[in-house]
């Protein structure tokens, strides 16, 4: 088993939107699941969401 650090990418109504997560999976494909599933766990969540870092480049 190996450590993945996955990217997921949503383009949503207002934006798009990236989850980054490490998971330890045997495959890409594995991990891809396991990130999937690492995010509905955190929606699922009482936590409340706190953006810690940004980037705003002016257009």
């Amino acid at each position: 088993m190996a450590s993945y650090n996955v990217t997921l990418k949503s383009d949503v109504k207002l934006g798009t939107f990236y989850w980054v997560t490490t998971v330890n999976a045997d495959s890409e494909e594995e991990a891809v699941t396991a990130a999937e599933h690492k995010f509905l766990e955190q929606l699922g969540s009482e936590a409340e969401w706190d953006f810690t870092d940004y980037d705003a480049e002016k257009l």
